[in-house]
């Protein structure tokens, strides 16, 4: 699918009003339906519900109109509801990530069926007639009304233990996993194709011949950079026949007549050219984690920061978030990052990308938790034990580097602050233990 269209599905899913749109769209269609079926089986209804069938229009009118005030005052609180949960939210765990909180499905649902029931009544309620030649009171549209006014009682019932459950901190941070999950699982896929050795020397060669003889292309507009249309690049720089190198990656702020790619061999370029490099780049007015893993992590640095805090003192949190962070870079390390290098299909180099590296993810991950963190010893126990379970079967030699600095780090930067002897000890050992596992052989079966 094309990027674009990716990040704009992408900002549609993480909005509160796309699903409650789509529900009453449909239940506008579930209203011009039903109201055909009564008309076309009006007197079958009425031999079948017997006297229930035999309902008058204000009859009609005054349960639809209970339905609908009752169901849209209901609403009322769900929204109210909402907001103080995101106020809280936004307070308690930073306003980054409000948007874990804003597509929850299990919200937008609730919402969607409490409007999609409105409507549905109204819409009812509008096709009731009761002048003598042309009475028609819709009992299936009527009755429908009233069973989805006890599917909104049992959506709302849902809906306050939902909110309950969504801002207590465990579940906090495993929504956040998630979506760190998300991301790296997106990285790792994007990687199928590996670096490789030539692809690299080629890369580095061709880019020392040409360096003096290439031009800049500067971007149109500014933005935090979302993502980056690759296929649109590699084919337009296969139909010019030149080569780009990018400047910039998903996550950084792009200033407007800043540089976005350096090109190769340096000639005349259209406009259209610079027109399409510019559509390639997908700038919007926030970071999103569509192609940035490093803003995927730093939402959940940003909730152990909190954690950290002196106003919130919730040192488990923090280890909670820190167990986290190292599953997922545990996953990149046994997966790999992707490949800066992007060929066409006539396997010539197009594209070299600005891709991180292991050592900038270690830093994004665990730099400022050990820094706001190396007072806690429970803190600085749980960082050394995450870095030895990455360690345990990791051959990557930039892996392993990242480790190795990250433990001198967190090891050095606690000294001052670990007065108990027992403590001293505790630290030591995971220090140790994380060198040991360093320079003990993958084992076969976990290597296999």
């Amino acid at each position: 699918m094309n990027t674009r269209l990716i990040n704009i599905w992408y900002a549609i899913r993480s909005s509160l009003w796309f699903l409650p749109a789509i529900l009453t769209l449909l239940a506008g269609a579930l209203a011009m339906a039903t109201l055909m079926a009564d008309q076309t089986f009006r007197d079958t209804i009425t031999r079948i519900l017997g006297p229930f069938g035999t309902m008058g229009p204000d009859g009609a009118r005054a349960l639809l109109s209970t339905v609908a005030g009752s169901v849209i005052t209901i609403a009322g609180v769900a929204f109210s509801i909402t907001i103080v949960a995101l106020t809280l939210a936004s307070s308690q765990f930073g306003p980054r990530l409000l948007r874990t909180f804003m597509k929850d499905k299990g919200n937008q649902l609730v919402l969607g069926i409490f409007i999609a029931t409105f409507v549905y009544s109204l819409l009812v309620m509008g096709a009731i007639r009761d002048a003598e030649h042309q009475l028609f009171v819709p009992i299936i549209s009527v009755f429908s009304s009233l069973m989805f006014a006890l599917v909104s009682l049992g959506a709302f019932i849902y809906f306050i233990h939902n909110v309950s459950t969504s801002i207590h901190a465990d579940n906090v941070v495993f929504a956040i996993s998630q979506d760190l999950n998300r991301a790296v699982g997106r990285m790792v896929a994007k990687g199928a194709n590996r670096q490789t050795h030539e692809a690299e020397s080629t890369a580095k060669a061709w880019t020392q011949e040409n360096e003096e003889n290439s031009i800049l292309i500067v971007s149109s507009e500014n933005g935090y950079l979302q993502a980056i249309d690759f296929p649109n690049l590699v084919k337009l720089a296969k139909e010019q026949d030149i080569r780009f190198k990018l400047l910039h990656r998903p996550g950084d702020f792009v200033m407007k007549s800043h540089s976005l790619v350096r090109l190769w061999p340096k000639k005349e370029i259209p406009d259209e050219v610079h027109r399409i490099v510019n559509q390639a780049f997908i700038l919007g007015s926030q970071r999103t984690d569509e192609q940035d893993i490093e803003y995927a992590i730093h939402q959940m640095v940003e909730l152990a920061l909190r954690a950290l805090s002196p106003g919130i003192n919730d040192p488990f949190t923090a280890m909670s978030c820190i167990d986290w962070l190292g599953a997922a870079i545990n996953q990149l390390a046994e997966q790999g990052l992707p490949t800066p290098y992007y060929h066409d299909d006539q396997d010539e180099l197009r594209v070299i990308a600005d891709v991180p590296e292991m050592a900038g993810i270690f830093d994004a991950a665990f730099s400022q938790i050990r820094q706001h963190g190396c007072n806690n010893v429970a803190v600085t126990l749980r960082l050394l034990e995450t870095f030895k379970g990455i360690a345990v079967c990791t051959e990557n030699q930039e892996v392993r580097t990242a480790i190795s600095r990250h433990a001198e780090m967190v090891h050095g930067a606690s000294q001052p602050h670990v007065v108990a002897k027992s403590d001293k000890d505790d630290v030591e050992d995971r220090y140790k233990a994380v060198f040991e596992t360093l320079n003990t052989p993958c084992p076969e079966s976990l290597s296999s």
